[in-house]
């Protein structure tokens, strides 16, 4: 029998290759989740930013343009609007890495607390007070949840 020594060093080629081939196996992997994980977030980036824009027509519009014009039917498209368009802000981002995934349930919470004042008037058809705190606070939001999705976006590889 051949000591161990010598077997090592009879079969040293077929011994690095094999570390080669599983080394180079792990880090194809690796780079294979990693591009997958990056390739999801983009995407998701994506449509974050498509729905913040779509949610900032929603508050400008219930601010500047309501009444419409006693339509109820258009008032309550927007307000279903808005909240299934911050839904899937909220839901996007929890793909995101931390800190940006807090920021889309910040901006729901938002939204639940400030929505109903966005179309407020007060006696002289002027908007209240609440209703320009309301409109100040979700464009804040929507602001800063933009800001964070293009801060991971900046991020990645």
């Amino acid at each position: 029998m051949t000591p161990v020594r010598e077997q090592i060093r009879n079969n040293a080629v077929a011994l690095i290759s094999i570390a080669i081939a599983i080394s180079t196996l792990a880090y194809n992997t690796w780079r294979n989740e990693t591009t997958e994980e990056q390739r999801n977030i983009r995407h998701a980036s994506f449509r974050i930013l498509e729905s913040l824009g779509d949610l900032q027509e929603i508050v400008d519009t219930r601010y500047y343009y309501l009444p419409f014009d006693g339509s109820q039917s258009t008032e309550r498209e927007s307000r279903v609007r808005g909240f299934g368009t911050v839904a899937m802000i909220r839901d996007l981002m929890d793909l995101m890495p931390p800190p940006a995934d807090q920021k889309g349930l910040e901006l729901h919470t938002l939204w639940l607390e400030h929505f109903v004042e966005l179309d407020r008037l007060d006696g002289d058809g002027k908007h209240s007070g609440g209703a320009r705190l309301a409109e100040q606070e979700l464009t804040r939001a929507i602001n800063q949840v933009r800001g964070a999705v293009l801060e991971v976006l900046h991020q990645l590889e």
